[in-house]
Parts: C-alpha cells; sequence; structure tokens
C-alpha cells in the first residue's frame, strides 16, 4: 500500500471547491477593510527611567552631615518596578491629571477620543454626585449657549471626595440648555462648561464628555502599564503604555516619573527632617538653661564686682568643664540609645537618626542599623508585589525579628556601659567639687556660675551647627534616579490595527476557514468520494472512474465525440479486457447498492463504447423493478424480458435496435408481480445462451443488490460483475452486502466502478490513469 501523500492531488482537490474561497473572501476581505478603517487606533507610548546609580550629591568630598547617607534607598531592582507601578503610584498620578472626564467627538458613525484639541471644557463640581459612564452630548447654540442631553439605566452617581459610590439611579433623562461659563447643578450632575478659543466646533460633528470613576481609571491604567527592565543587567525601566490617544497617555507616563522622582526626594529627605526635629527638641532645654545661667553671671558681677578669679579656682573650673563636658557627652548618646531602644521596642524604626550625626562611631551598631533598614526596605518593596502569606515575606519578617532583637540587645549593652561610665564622672566631678568647697566663696560661686554659662554655651553652639548641617544637606538633596527619555510615541504611527496583519490574518482564514470546513465535512462525510475511499472500504478490486457529466450528457448516450466522459468509458472498456480475461463472447452484470447510484447510465454508455468499438452488443434491462433503459432511445416499454420469460413474445420481438450500429437493446417489458420468479426460469438460461450466439458482449442491467436478490441469481450467467458506486452517494454502510458476499466466495468477477467522479484530481490524467488501474 502506498502511504505517500499526493500533494498535488490535495492542492487539486481543494482548488475544485474554489466556491468556498470566494463565499470567505468575500465576507472576510471587505471586513478586514471596514475594520481598519473604523477601528480605534491604538499607540505605544514608552518612556525610561534610571532606577538605580552610584552616583551621590556630596558638593566635594566631604559630606555635609555624618550619616545623612545612612539609609539610602537600597532595594532591589524589582522591588523598585512594583512601586512604580503599584496602585498608590497611578493613584497620585491620575489625580494629578485631568482625566475624571473624557471627551469624544462623533462623526460618520465613528466615535474617536480627543484630549487637549476639544472646543469645550468641563470643570466638575466635586461637592456634587456626578452620574458615571454616561455619554453627555454637548450641542453648541447659536446664542451661545449649549444643549445638553443624557440618558441612561442603572447609572451610578460618584463622590470625587469621598472616592466611591453614593447612589444609583435605575433610569437618567438629562435635557437642559446650560449657559457657557455658568454653573450647572443638579442632585446628580454638577458642572461649568467653558469653550476652548483654541477649537471652534465642526459642522456634522457630534460631541460628548463621559465622567468616570477615578479608581475604575487606576485600575485600567496601572492593569494596562507595562515596567520592565531594558536588559538584563541593565538598571534602566522601561515603561510602555498602549492608548488610543497618544498625547493623553505620554502625560500619564511623564506624571507617574514625576510623583516617583518626588516619591524617592520626600524619602531622603525625611531623615534630615527627623534629624532636624531631634535636635530643636534638644535645643530648646538648652536654650532656657543658656539665658538662665546667663542672667545668673550677670548679677553675680554686677553685685560682687569680681570681674576675674585667680589661677587655682580657674583650673579647677577648667577640669571641672571638661568633665562636665565629657558628662554631657554621654548624657546625649545615653539619650539617644534610650531613643533608640524606645523606637525600636514601639515600632518606629522609621523615626531612628543616624549615629554618626551625633558623633558615635560604632562600628556593630552601624552595621546594624543598615542591616535592619535594608530589611525594612526590602519588605516595603514586597508588600507592592507579593501576596499574603509569601514565603519570602515571612522570610524576610524572620530576619527583621532577628536583627531587631541583636540590636536591641546591643543598645542595651550600650546603654549599661555608658550609664556606668556617668556614674564614674560623677564621682570625679564631685571630687573636684570639693576642693572647690575650700575656696573663698565669691570665688567659687563665680567660677561655678561661669563654668555652667561656659557649658551651656558650648552644647548650644554645638547643636546649632549640627542642625544647619542637616538643614544644607536637605536644601542640596537630589534623587539619584534620573528620567532617561520622557515619553513618546513608538513608531511612526499606531501599533493597532496593524493593516498589514490584519489583511494577512484576513487572507489567512480565507484559505484556513474554506479548507477546515472541507476537511471537517469530509471527515464527517461517511459517503464515498474517491478512488482512496473506495480502496479503504472494501478489498473488492477497483475497475475505474466516470467523471461528473452534465444533465444534457446523462441524458442521452454518448457518442464518438472526445470528452471527458467519452474518455471514462472508454479506460473502463479497457479495463474490462483484463477482467474478462481477453474472452471473445463476454456477459457483464451491472448492479449497485441502491437506487440513483447510475448503473444504468454506466450500462448503457459501456454498452454504446464497446458496441463502437466494432463489437455487436445487446442491453439487456433485467431491473423490472424500475425499468429505466428504454428512457435512453425513446422505446416503447410494451414489450420485453417479462413478456418473453412467460412466454409471450419471441426473442425477436423484444430486441430492439439503436441509432448506433451494432448496439441493441431488450426492454424489460410490463412490470411483473414476481420478477425474482421470473429471473430464475430456465427460459433466461436459454436467452443468455441464445444472445451470445449472435452478440460478442451481453450486458445486463440488473436490481441493485442492496435490496433484492435477482442479481444473485443472474451472477451465474456474468463473465464480469460491475458493481456502480456513486461518488458522494453511496455510504461506506451500503458496501456491507457486497463485501460479506465477496469474502463468503458467494460472488465472482466483480469490481467496483465509481460514478459520477466531481473532482479530477490529476486532471484528465486522472480519467486516463484510472483507466489503467486494475
Amino acid at each position: 500500500m502506498n502511504d505517500k501523500i499526493n500533494i498535488k492531488g490535495i492542492v487539486l482537490y481543494l482548488l475544485s471547491k474554489w466556491h468556498y474561497f470566494i463565499i470567505a473572501a468575500i465576507l472576510l476581505l471587505p471586513g478586514a477593510f471596514l475594520y481598519t478603517k473604523y477601528a480605534t487606533k491604538i499607540y505605544q507610548i514608552k518612556a525610561s527611567i534610571l532606577l538605580k546609580s552610584e552616583h551621590r550629591n556630596d558638593l566635594g568630598e566631604k559630606e555635609f552631615m555624618k550619616g545623612m547617607g545612612l539609609f539610602t534607598s537600597d532595594t532591589e531592582l524589582e522591588d523598585e518596578i512594583g512601586i512604580l507601578k503599584s496602585y498608590s503610584m497611578v493613584n497620585k498620578a491620575i489625580r494629578g491629571l485631568d482625566f475624571g472626564i473624557s471627551y469624544f467627538m462623533e462623526k460618520s458613525f465613528n466615535s474617536e477620543e480627543r484630549y487637549g484639541d476639544f472646543p469645550f471644557v468641563v470643570e466638575l463640581d466635586s461637592t456634587v454626585n456626578q452620574i458615571i459612564n454616561v455619554p453627555i452630548y454637548i450641542e453648541p447654540l447659536p446664542e451661545g449657549g449649549y444643549n445638553i442631553e443624557a440618558t441612561g439605566r442603572d447609572v451610578d452617581a460618584y463622590n470625587f471626595l469621598t472616592n466611591r459610590i453614593e447612589d444609583t439611579f435605575d433610569e437618567i433623562n438629562v435635557k437642559q440648555v446650560v449657559v457657557a461659563g455658568k454653573p450647572y447643578r443638579t442632585h446628580n450632575l454638577g458642572f461649568v462648561i467653558r469653550p476652548n478659543e483654541l477649537y471652534a466646533p465642526k459642522e456634522n460633528t457630534g460631541y460628548y464628555f463621559v465622567i468616570h470613576d477615578l479608581s475604575a481609571v487606576v485600575e485600567s491604567y496601572q492593569t494596562n502599564l507595562e515596567v520592565h527592565p531594558i536588559s538584563r543587567e541593565s538598571n534602566i525601566v522601561e515603561l510602555a503604555l498602549r492608548g488610543n490617544v497618544p498625547h493623553k497617555t505620554a502625560r500619564f507616563l511623564d506624571k507617574l516619573l514625576d510623583v516617583y522622582l518626588q516619591n524617592e526626594l520626600h524619602k531622603k529627605n525625611q531623615l534630615g527632617v527627623k534629624t532636624i526635629q531631634f535636635i530643636d527638641s534638644q535645643l530648646s532645654g538648652v536654650s532656657d538653661s543658656l539665658k538662665r545661667v546667663e542672667g545668673w553671671l550677670e548679677n553675680f558681677r554686677t553685685k560682687s564686682n569680681i570681674q576675674d578669679i585667680n589661677y587655682t579656682a580657674e583650673n579647677l573650673s577648667k577640669n571641672l568643664d571638661r568633665l562636665e563636658s565629657e558628662r554631657a557627652d554621654l548624657e546625649v548618646k545615653l539619650k539617644y540609645y534610650s531613643y533608640i531602644s524606645k523606637s525600636l521596642a514601639e515600632g518606629r524604626f522609621g523615626d531612628v537618626v543616624a549615629p554618626s550625626t551625633f558623633g558615635l562611631e560604632d562600628p556593630l551598631l552601624s552595621s546594624l542599623l543598615i542591616e535592619l533598614s535594608k530589611l525594612n526596605q526590602e519588605r516595603a518593596g514586597l508588600n507592592y508585589n507579593a501576596k499574603e502569606q509569601n514565603p519570602i515575606t515571612e522570610v524576610v519578617d524572620r530576619k527583621i525579628r532577628n536583627t531587631k532583637n541583636t540590636l536591641q540587645e546591643n543598645v542595651e549593652n550600650i546603654i549599661n556601659v555608658t550609664s556606668i561610665a556617668l556614674s564614674d564622672l560623677d564621682q570625679r566631678i564631685l571630687r573636684i567639687k570639693r576642693e572647690f568647697s575650700r575656696l573663698p566663696g565669691n570665688e567659687r560661686e563665680l567660677v561655678n556660675i561661669q563654668r555652667k554659662f561656659d557649658f551651656s554655651d558650648n552644647v548650644y553652639n554645638y547643636l546649632l551647627e549640627k542642625r544647619a548641617e542637616a538643614g544644607i544637606a536637605i536644601a542640596s538633596n537630589t534623587v539619584e534616579k534620573t528620567v532617561v527619555d520622557r515619553a513618546k510615541v513608538v513608531g511612526s504611527g499606531p501599533v493597532s490595527p496593524n493593516n498589514k496583519l490584519v489583511y494577512l490574518t484576513a487572507l489567512f482564514f480565507t484559505l484556513a476557514f474554506p479548507i477546515g470546513f472541507i476537511v471537517l465535512k469530509d471527515f464527517w462525510n461517511d459517503h464515498l468520494v474517491s478512488r482512496e475511499d473506495i480502496v479503504k472500504a472494501t478489498e473488492i478490486p477497483f475497475i475505474g472512474s466516470i467523471i461528473h457529466g452534465s444533465k444534457h450528457e446523462k441524458a442521452r448516450v454518448v457518442s464518438e465525440k472526445r470528452t471527458p466522459l467519452t474518455e471514462s468509458f472508454q479506460s473502463l472498456r479497457v479495463n474490462l479486457q483484463y477482467l474478462t480475461l481477453g474472452k471473445e463472447k463476454n456477459v457483464i452484470g451491472f448492479t449497485s447498492s441502491l437506487e440513483s447510484e447510475g448503473k444504468t447510465f454506466c450500462a448503457v454508455n459501456l454498452a454504446s463504447t464497446i458496441a463502437q468499438s466494432g463489437k455487436k452488443t445487446v442491453l439487456i434491462d433485467a431491473d423490472m423493478r424500475r425499468p429505466s433503459v428504454s428512457a435512453y432511445f425513446d422505446v416503447e416499454n410494451s414489450k420485453g424480458l417479462s413478456n418473453y420469460l412467460v412466454k409471450g413474445c419471441s426473442l425477436k420481438e423484444i430486441i430492439h435496435p439503436t441509432q448506433i450500429e451494432g448496439f441493441h437493446i431488450i426492454n424489460s417489458g410490463p412490470i411483473p408481480p414476481n420478477p425474482l420468479n421470473l429471473i430464475g426460469l430456465p427460459l433466461m438460461d436459454q436467452l443468455i445462451n441464445d444472445l451470445k450466439q449472435l452478440y460478442d458482449t451481453v450486458i445486463i442491467d440488473a436490481p441493485p443488490v442492496g435490496y433484492v436478490a435477482e442479481y444473485i441469481i443472474l451472477m451465474r450467467h456474468t463473465d464480469a460483475n460491475i458493481y456502480v458506486v456513486r461518488s458522494n452517494y453511496t455510504s461506506r454502510y451500503h458496501l456491507s452486502k457486497i463485501n460479506n458476499l465477496y469474502k463468503e466466495r458467494k460472488i465472482r468477477n466483480v469490481s467496483i466502478l465509481l460514478n459520477d467522479v466531481r473532482t479530477r484530481l490529476n486532471g484528465y490524467s486522472y480519467t486516463y490513469g484510472a483507466a489503467y488501474q486494475s
């Protein structure tokens, strides 16, 4: 069995179904044209930003304030992308734009959204609930006002202040004249319409606007926004968004980038702001103390008239000042450590000021704070894009707890050590004060007051210096992340609809739909269509094919004129020589499964073809139930086979000549009540023997074998049997009876003839080829 796929045959078969492709082309290609013309044009807008950089704004080699760079953002790129695409960022960007209203222009049954180039500007009254998602049509009036109309069912009313839907209306019907520049207000609408002097209304054009739920707008932009690095190794992130109004979409992307950068700058400034707040809280107490001591010093000198102290007192005073300065430093550090401990206990890690701000160079403490800062920033990044009960989030939370515990223990140890150092300083200060007690009273008192004044003044100046450094650091702060490209349209036109792709798709489906339909139709088609179907359905040899003929050709006997139909029967005649093994006298029987398969047509035309080849041929219409041979030759069916078998007439009386020389026919005669019994009479045997003496070929047109058993009886007279099946008409099921007879060897010398073949798999060569296939 040849398994080679006949590509050429498949192509020619599909081409024979050309009308399916024409219908598909008529439906799809104009549809593609209308789609490209009227579909909403979608543009691709892109922008890019550098999210991580090594640049720092140090204003030289030295930072204004140590520790200001301790908690700079160092989150992962994926977390920054999550923040950039987060709902909060998109929400801030949308609320900073005028996207609560969309404007549309309607012309020639096509509605197009506009932005900026609209003849009117609508200013909403945020104190009034506004109906949303309903087209509100605007018609300019000659006197300068506007006619507004809006209708809808199940309409929601949205409050822009509370950011939620406050009411729902079963039906609304608004029809009102609004004066330009004057407020229009009802319980579900409130706005002012102002003309845009740059754009005048056009004739034959309709205008309307739609008020939106800002939450839905935010979700829509967030869903469609794409943010991804330009490459795996790059820190440059590309933002892409598609929209039908390119200028509007570009404004959103630019606004989103600005909001993101402002948020980053705000986060960087928070450290300096909190440092200043902490210093201010310390300054308030030191300032009061300085003013108080300054007053004491002035009053004492005025009263005691002492302007200077001796060397001993001065020396003791300097030592005491030094010790108390050290004590003050330890107290500030102790307050800072206590402040860290309290912040950690209360979970306010964001309020912690950098330790180096106060000159605390503790590597372990700084490293723990940096580690905790990174973990908290990582956790904040995960909040934007990680789901609850995420394993990664749980791991980060566990690391944060462990780091906090370690940091808390470290701070507690430092507090204990600092407290011990303070106790030691207190004892040393107490010893110096005892020595002071031995000095004269006035000198001792002056030294005490002077010492307190100097101490307070030093602390005050120190805090002022640190506050100034923090202020300068905030003023000079910049965001390390920079915009690489502002939003712009990609390409020279819209990305959708892609005209080439649309037409290619339409062309593809113009071919695919008919092919798919033909394949499915053939798959579910249980009829025998081609020779391949017959070979698969039966083991009976295939003798040839008769191509489809016109009604005119089917109504008459084929002539000697060379036509495809004539060639089909010529091929069949040649194949019969192999089936009959070259016998001089042959009896050929024709039968089929059921009526209308063309067995009579094939028998008549084969007999005519054999006669035209020079052999005397007679055709017997043995189908006495449905006789049809006489119709081909305009011969009356008053006498025929049935009369002869009942001895009602002689053989000579039932033989009728035709217009073809050497070709005679025997009609079936009147329809008898018992055709099966007549066929089994001895006269039938005698008739066949007599005809074999008179003719070279005897052809019997027998009844279908699927209905009656006459043909089984007639087969004892035949040398060759042709079983006719009609293409795309005879079912595989109808071959079951002839298959069984063939397998049981109850029928011999039988071959299948395929009639009414509409497809020529190989052009005319199919007919010729069939003549030589046995």
